[in-house]
């Protein structure tokens, strides 16, 4: 999580494209549980692309959204609805994980997932400024 380089920056967008497809699959095969916590990974790697592009270097899953909201959502560049997306699947995937009486629907499944797609398609927006940060 630490690695500031353009290559890094198009790895992390890799990884979050690739595990929102495995979310997808999980989906579908009504491993609702697992979806959702793809989903939030697929919205983490996402999020460490953006923190490479601008070299900052993050250690922690509370990091990285600290360092999205200071460099991306107080400065207008990500909309607010994103950092909600961050921290509502970093919880559903907390609970996902733990909580062995959390239960999940396709619902919740997919409403995850789409706010997965939805951050990636934003952080590529940002990427793709001309001041945005590393190719992808």
């Amino acid at each position: 999580m630490t690695d500031a380089t353009p290559a890094h920056v198009a790895a992390e967008l890799a990884l979050a494209r690739e595990t929102l497809a495995a979310g997808e699959v999980l989906a579908r095969a009504g491993l609702h549980r697992h979806a959702v916590g793809r989903a939030y990974y697929a919205v983490f790697h996402a999020a460490c692309a953006l923190l490479a592009s601008i070299q900052r270097p993050v250690r922690t899953h509370d990091g990285v959204r600290a360092l999205v909201n200071e460099h991306f959502v107080r400065t207008g560049r990500l909309a607010p609805e994103h950092a909600r997306t961050l921290r509502q699947t970093a919880g559903d995937r907390n609970d996902a994980d733990y909580d062995a009486a959390a239960t999940f629907s396709e619902a919740d499944a997919r409403e995850d997932l789409d706010r997965a797609r939805a951050f990636i398609d934003a952080v590529l927006g940002i990427l793709d400024e001309p001041a945005g940060g590393a190719a992808r």
